[in-house]
């Protein structure tokens, strides 16, 4: 009765399994129907590693085998997710353990392989990205290629048929030179290839098309959707200068011709419809060039429009030229300004009195300067200078001959003889109003000794041409205090465009004690404001010492001048082998501009390294225009095959300049002379010493033997025995 019961309840259990694998049997049916085509490819691998699990469909010692075996019921999961999904959350035969690791698409994939296990073994298309969409383009030109990657995922050969374009707007793009798959053309499996399509729209407004693949994998045609905006060519005005200052110039007379180029940066025709002067004084400006009313500029083409200054009045004159035309950004306005001077010379004096301080007897303090400048139009001769009072001396200036603006600098000493205080004067002859110009002098002879003070450098000339606003590298000069006795430091003071920069070892400071023997230092900066040649004064005050320490600053700027960077493209080491070290290269960086070229910084990436900042040195460094420096680039790496690095020179140049690095390291050494694989001596390569050796031990032997066979025949012929 029990085992009649077992068996029914058996026959019972197993009817229940047949009726539930009906129902998933249809329920499969509608999910497939429904769901997205399943890949049994991905299938495949999900049922061999499933998405990380601790053990998987093959590996868990109920389905193994498969498709050799068909182990417990494995068929029945034959395109039924359902089922799977089912026996995972029911648990059957312990397969609950894969329900985190199993969604629906995992199970349709798996069903899939289950159903067709050959078609996992078969070529399968994957794209990259889904779709393109292009930025803006002007219609009428091409846009920049954008990259289509077609990959095999599959286990055989990816034919590929037709590579085409296709949809509303299939004519407004194209597919580009550089690709590397082909119509016809097979991948390999785990292999990829490349298709390039560019944008070229004919009109503006919104496109779309596809790019479509034919191929013998599933799911053929592929495609790629394409997108984007096109926009109408316009015109648009771009100038350099965007206006012109002219330097002061006496009236009655020119200025030299500056020029401003009028660039068409937009992609349509630019017609330049007026030209038309105005402002306050638009008589004293007189305009030439390229660029006139009723002409046009091509796109990317350019014009120049040219103009001089010749003031009608002293003081400052201006104008403007305002141009109409089919610019983008509306009307362009240039602004004319210029300072005109009387047509007679005039004199400006840096100071009225000098005054020098303590001296001791038998001393000359440091020498004090006054700056002679012409401000008028006209021409200013100096035609004689002359100090009294005893102990003063002075040089520099006379006979000079000063343009507007131009300077020069007369120098002034006070040595005095007795104790005591002295006055004098310091007189200028010139063809000026006013003449002479006087110049206060004083001073104090000094019985007691009395610090001196002194700057190392008399003159600063900042090297090479700045722009205008550029700022020079830093120039130093060091303030030492000989004594004797201690100074105190009052004041540290530059005049003009230049600067007492901070950040200095060891800087001077207001209120710093120096002993006697001390010293700091000062660092200068020139950030020129104008044109032309910049003068200015760098002044220490201190007590204790006989008078203030000075020195003199010049420089040149320039308002339209820019640096350059010139170092080569690419520096080769060449084929290495492995395990061998590279002999350093050269690198040249040069300015081949017309301003000073600051380098900041020189940065190195890859398997490279300075081996020597050589002439260079170590960042910041300026370098004037045609000046230039050399480094050594070291290479050094155990990888074998093809390294690749940069070197990276960061400046005051508007974009940073970039020398390529390459070396290739082979992967095995060449034999050396202590390897087995060498014939000669001791398993080595024979050398010319060896081989002249052996020439040697030949010529010796033949020799020998000549020199026995002669004392043979001579023994025959006397009949003794050569033995005896």
């Amino acid at each position: 009765m029990a085992s009649s019961r077992m068996v029914n309840r058996g026959a019972g259990r197993a009817g229940l399994v047949r009726s539930l694998a009906a129902t998933f049997v249809i329920a499969a049916t509608a999910f497939s129907s429904a769901a997205q085509a399943a890949d049994p490819v991905r299938g495949k691998l999900l049922y061999f590693n499933t998405n990380g699990a601790p053990k998987s469909c093959g590996t868990t010692g109920c389905h193994d085998g498969f498709p050799t075996t068909k182990k417990n019921k494995i068929q029945n999961g034959a395109n039924n997710p359902t089922l799977i999904l089912s026996a995972i959350s029911k648990n059957t035969g312990s397969m609950g353990f894969l329900g985190p690791y199993v969604n629906a698409t995992d199970a349709a994939d798996m069903a899939a392989y289950i159903g067709n296990p050959a078609a996992a073994d078969g070529p399968a298309i994957s794209l990259a990205p889904a779709a393109l969409a292009f930025p803006n383009q002007t219609s009428g030109t091409t846009s920049t290629a954008l990259t289509v990657t077609v990959s095999n995922t599959g286990g055989a050969a990816l034919t590929l048929g037709t590579i085409a374009l296709t949809g509303t707007h299939a004519a407004e793009f194209s597919l580009a030179g550089g690709s590397t798959c082909t119509a016809g053309g097979s991948v390999a499996a785990g292999a990829n290839c490349t298709i390039k399509v560019a944008f070229a729209p004919t009109s503006s407004g919104s496109k779309a098309a596809s790019l479509s693949i034919t191929h013998n994998a599933a799911g053929s045609p592929s495609t790629v959707g394409l997108s984007g905006t096109a926009s109408t060519p316009v015109a648009t005005i771009a100038l350099s200068p965007s206006s012109l200052t002219f330097p002061t110039t006496p009236v009655g007379s020119s200025s030299a011709a500056q020029t401003i180029t009028l660039t068409n940066s937009g992609a349509a025709v630019l017609t330049l419809t007026a030209l038309t002067a105005g402002g306050s004084n638009p008589g004293d400006f007189t305009r030439s060039g390229t660029c006139a009313a009723g002409g046009t500029v091509a796109a990317g083409a350019s014009c120049t429009i040219v103009y001089t200054f010749a003031p009608g009045a002293t003081g400052t004159r201006s104008a403007q030229l305002a141009i109409t035309s089919n610019n983008s950004n509306g009307g362009v306005t240039i602004n004319l300004t210029g300072t005109g001077v009387d047509n007679t010379p005039a004199i400006g004096l840096s100071a009225t009195s000098l005054a020098f301080g303590s001296v001791q007897v038998g001393q000359t303090s440091a020498a004090r300067t006054v700056t002679v400048t012409n401000t008028g139009g006209g021409q200013l001769a100096v035609s004689n200078v002359t100090v009294s009072g005893a102990g003063f001396a002075a040089s520099g200036c006379a006979g000079a001959s000063l343009s507007n603006n131009q300077a020069c600098t007369i120098s002034v000493s006070f040595a005095p003889a007795a104790a005591g205080t002295v006055n004098g004067s310091l007189t200028i002859a010139h063809n000026a109003a006013g003449s002479p110009a006087g110049v206060a002098l004083s001073g104090n002879g000094s019985a007691a000794p009395v610090p001196v003070v002194s700057l190392s450098r008399a003159g600063i000339a900042f090297a090479g041409v700045l722009a205008i606003n550029q700022s020079s590298a830093n120039e130093r000069v060091v303030f030492s205090n000989a004594g004797p006795g201690s100074v105190t430091i009052n004041a540290i003071a530059a005049s003009g465009d230049f600067a007492v920069a901070g950040g200095a070892a060891g800087a001077c400071a207001a209120g710093q004690t120096l002993a006697q023997g001390g010293a700091c230092t000062i660092d200068l900066r020139f950030t020129p404001t104008a044109d032309g040649a910049r003068t200015g004064t760098l002044t220490v005050s201190s007590t204790g010492a006989p008078g203030d320490a000075s020195s003199a600053l010049s420089g040149l700027a320039s308002a339209v001048a820019a640096p350059a960077v010139s170092a080569p493209a690419q520096v080769d080491f060449g084929k290495l082998p492995a395990g061998t070290a590279a002999t350093p290269r050269p690198v040249t960086i040069a300015n081949s501009g017309a301003t000073n070229l600051v380098v900041n910084a020189m940065t190195l990436s890859g398997p490279f390294a300075v081996a020597d900042p050589g002439t260079c040195g170590a960042a910041p460094f300026t370098l004037v225009p045609g000046q230039s420096c050399t480094l050594q680039v070291s290479f050094s790496s155990t990888a074998s095959g093809m390294q690749t690095g940069a070197l990276t020179v960061q400046s005051n140049c508007p974009t940073a300049s970039t020398v390529q690095l390459r070396a290739e390291v082979l992967s095995a050494a060449p034999p050396t002379a202590n390897d087995a694989s060498n014939v000669g001596f001791g398993g080595g390569a024979l050398t010319l010493e060896m081989l002249a050796l052996l020439a040697l031990l030949v010529v010796a032997a033949a020799y020998l033997r000549g020199r026995e066979s002669d004392a043979a025949d001579r023994n025959r012929k006397s009949g003794q025995n050569p033995l005896s």
